[in-house]
């Protein structure tokens, strides 16, 4: 459990990282969206906090059980 734990935590904080910086691309590139980024980049932010520890989580054990 410990190793699963582990490996879904650094998938998550990757998956984080590369999620915030497409969506800080995305919202900046988008001219509706930048005249006022502060709340898309709020809610990318919030959404890839839901999505990539779940998404880390489902990773990590598909690894674990290809061990």
């Amino acid at each position: 459990m410990g190793t699963k734990l582990q490996l879904a935590s650094i998938i998550s904080s990757i998956a984080f990282i590369v999620l915030i910086g497409m969506g800080f691309i995305v919202i900046l590139t988008v001219p509706e969206l930048s005249q006022s980024p502060a709340y898309p980049m709020i809610w990318a932010v919030v959404i890839s906090a839901i999505i990539t520890p779940i998404v880390g989580w489902l990773i990590a054990s598909k690894i674990i059980k290809a061990r």
